[in-house]
């Protein structure tokens, strides 16, 4: 039915790879993680050597859309707020990369539920709509909104500075790096390698200066640490941050993408039914996402530099969001 599900169980693999996910029924986030690395390879409905199989996948996640009068179109499944970001950004890139008109009004929808479900005070998203934010939700919500952007979506300038807002209250060490929630009890917030990716590369996504100083000194922290050994989610979040930041040239890309693209080549399975996928024991999003995650993840953190969704483009953050 050109869905996708985390517990790759259900599908065509039929168990036959180990690592399945635990989210069972999350169809709108698994379709739309599992959409994008098709995207990012230039792979659309209507280009390349998958069409049929990308077609089939775009048509899964309209179907899949609630829509509700001055709410929008919602992917909330079991995902939450995850899945509802990560269908947006596949819309809103398949409909920026082949200007198909029929993808315009379901992209334009998702954009304007990401808008009703900000937190009207805080300015962040979390699991529920409306909900106080975490800087790891707002990571996909950002990204959606820039893509949406790009797009010639309708973004509200009030929705950018509330979310530039947000930034401003998890960040930490004056900015340059960023934390995940305050804890409940003690109001603490603390520096995590994974969320200080996310809060500078949506700075840097919401208009901010690359050569800030303290954003500066966030990055070099970032670029000197190197990539994860099992986290999937920090290597593709820090891949974006300094490839946007270096624009894919000169010592500081080329040490890490060097690493981490011969980490990625080198853990890539290589026997049986899981042949081209990836799985690793810890990190980010594994229990719950799976192989299908990690092997998306993956392709995706390699394709950062092919530059064919708009996302990824070094000029991304030149296409300032209206003031």
């Amino acid at each position: 039915d050109g869905t996708w599900s985390f517990d790759h169980q259900q599908g065509a693999c039929q168990g036959r790879c180990d690592d399945a996910g635990t989210l069972h029924d999350a169809y709108a986030g698994g379709t739309a993680l599992a959409l994008l690395p098709f995207l990012g390879a230039g792979q659309t409905h209507t280009a390349g050597d998958y069409q049929g199989v990308v077609a089939r996948g775009l048509a899964a996640l309209v179907r899949q859309m609630d829509i509700k009068p001055g709410k929008g179109g919602s992917f909330v499944d079991s995902g939450a707020m995850y899945s509802h970001g990560l269908a947006s950004i596949a819309l809103c890139e398949a409909y920026a990369m082949t200007d198909d008109p029929s993808l315009q009004r379901p992209a334009q929808l998702a954009i304007d539920f990401i808008v009703y479900a900000q937190d009207p005070r805080g300015g962040g998203w979390r699991y529920a709509p409306r909900q106080p934010g975490d800087t790891s939700v707002v990571g996909w919500q950002v990204m959606a909104l820039k893509s949406g952007h790009m797009g010639f979506l309708r973004v509200p300038a009030s929705t950018v500075r509330r979310a530039s807002s947000f930034l401003d209250y998890i960040q930490v060490d004056g900015g340059s790096g960023y934390g995940y929630i305050h804890d409940e009890e003690t109001g603490e917030l603390k520096y995590r390698p994974s969320t200080s990716a996310i809060g500078l590369l949506c700075r840097m996504y919401l208009g901010a200066s690359r050569d800030n100083p303290t954003r500066v000194e966030g990055i070099r922290r970032i670029s000197e640490s190197g990539p994860s050994e099992t986290d999937f989610y920090y290597n593709y979040y820090a891949a974006q941050l300094l490839f946007q930041f270096t624009g894919g040239e000169g010592p500081v890309w080329d040490a890490w993408n060097n690493k981490l693209r011969d980490q990625l080549v080198n853990t890539q399975d290589t026997d049986d039914h899981a042949k081209g996928s990836w799985v690793t024991e810890a990190g980010h999003g594994m229990e719950k996402g799976g192989r299908l995650y990690c092997t998306a993840m993956g392709c995706m953190t390699l394709e950062v530099y092919y530059r064919h969704m708009p996302i990824y483009r070094t000029d991304s953050i030149e296409v300032e969001f209206p003031e």
